[in-house]
């Protein structure tokens, strides 16, 4: 016997060949196949539309095993899920609402339906909700949308700076390295941090709270040494943690679950090399099937060739167009968050300990305007403050977005470097023993 599983194990991504291998597998070991069809997170609605959507493939492994819901939901929770009584207009069923022409007016009617679903539950959070794309390019004008709305959101393929090297980070263990006593109280380290600001000290003070939650510690004294352990592990598991609405692509949703989602329209059309004519559907019910609570389905003016097949059943609720209105030309611009990849590393580790170079950065907090520009000689994007002093370069390689100019930089982290840890081959050129690297946050728009 062996266990087919459902769409959290990508089931649906079995090529032609793969099922033919389970055929001959079943045939020659007289293998049981048992179908794990039960989804234990989705409304019956959602799971009854993506049973639509999926219906319409060939070659499906489970054709005759739709997902169902699992059987401790059936009686007690209505199809709709809580939402069937929440929302007056939707009443949980999966919403498809029209999109407008472009990637900006569809920007406009999803965010401005996710942002009337979370008035209607006051323990709505961003941080359990994902906006699905075919295409990263899609996703775009809904980041812009959310800066100029101030809704919290993060690009998936975006990399938070090292935690643990941010100057934040490193101060709070100097810090405590100085004291005299090897133990701690949770007050004294939360009237420490209450002296700084800024979102990475903000970051920590949550990190202060968690350690007290989790180890029952309250007001008690604890070893030092044991929370800087346990702070290093909390900042990896930190960096990989959703903050707000994430913006992602359905390759990338893949075993993934979140209380709302919306998936875009846009190239859902489009069979890449080696697919097979269904590649792109099985794809479209995975973004389907990572929703809980609600699911919300764009569809532009144009038509969508796999919304368009579906039947107009119960579980569906198409809204009717409307108008929506012309879209701020700040929907055009893009949002980059540098990583450490995107910067020159060790271009403060080049100057001697007193040059100048140092204070200015030592001055800088997050935040603080830049300045990007091109030095032709270089060859180099260089950064400046206010005092026109160059406190970073990118990389060689950074290419900003094609056709667009820079209208913005600001400091979005301060990542601190030490000569020992670096590579060997560059220790030559370093020219202090430690030092601070500026990761900015740049704006773009269209020239």
């Amino acid at each position: 016997m062996f266990a087919v599983g459902d769409d959290d194990q990508n089931i649906y991504a079995f090529s032609g060949a793969s099922v033919e291998f389970i055929r001959h597998f079943e045939a020659d070991y007289a293998a049981t196949p048992v179908f794990l069809v039960e989804n234990y997170r989705s409304t019956a609605h959602i799971i009854a539309a993506a049973n639509q959507m999926i219906g319409l493939a060939r070659d499906r492994m489970k054709a005759d095993h739709p997902i169902t819901v699992d059987r401790a939901r059936v009686r007690k929770d209505p199809e709709g899920g809580a939402w069937q009584q929440l929302d007056p207009i939707g009443q949980g069923r999966v919403q498809i609402i029209a999109a407008g022409r472009n990637p900006m007016t569809q920007a406009i009617a999803v965010l401005t339906e996710l942002q009337r679903l979370a008035k209607l539950d006051q323990n709505w959070d961003w941080a359990k909700t994902a906006v699905i794309a075919r295409e990263w390019q899609f996703l775009e004008p809904v980041r812009a949308y959310c800066e100029l709305h101030d809704i919290p959101a993060q690009m998936a393929d975006e990399e938070p700076p090292q935690f643990w090297r941010l100057r934040e980070t490193q101060a709070l263990a100097a810090w405590l390295n100085t004291q005299t006593t090897q133990f701690l109280d949770a007050n004294t380290l939360r009237q420490w941090l209450a002296n700084h600001n800024g979102i990475w000290w903000t970051l920590l003070q949550e990190a202060v709270e968690q350690y007290c939650l989790e180890l029952e510690a309250g007001d008690a004294e604890w070893p030092i040494k044991h929370f800087l352990d346990w702070l290093a592990e909390w900042g990896r598991e930190a960096r990989r943690r959703q903050t707000g609405l994430l913006l992602l692509t359905a390759h990338r949703a893949k075993g993934l679950e979140f209380d709302h989602v919306a998936v875009l329209d846009g190239h859902w059309n489009r069979i890449n090399p080696h697919e097979d004519r269904d590649a792109t559907r099985r794809l479209y019910y995975v973004a389907m099937t990572r929703a809980k609570q609600t699911l919300t389905l764009a569809r532009f003016d144009a038509g969508h060739p796999l919304l368009d097949d579906l039947p107009k059943n119960p579980e569906f609720l198409w809204r009717p167009p409307v108008s929506l209105p012309q879209p701020e030309a700040a929907l055009a611009r893009r949002y980059q968050r540098l990583t450490l990849r995107d910067v020159d590393i060790g271009f403060a580790g080049r100057y001697e300990p007193n040059d100048p170079v140092h204070r200015a950065i030592s001055a800088l907090v997050t935040g603080d305007a830049l300045t990007l520009s091109w030095h032709q000689g270089l060859g180099r994007w260089l950064l400046t403050n206010s005092q026109e002093t160059t406190i970073g370069r990118l990389a060689k390689n950074y290419a900003p977005p094609t056709n667009m100019h820079c209208i913005d930089a600001r400091v979005m982290a301060i990542s601190t470097r030490e000569k020992k840890r670096s590579p060997p081959e560059f220790q030559k050129s370093i020219c202090c023993d430690q030092w601070e690297t500026v990761i900015p946050e740049l704006v773009f728009e269209p020239n």
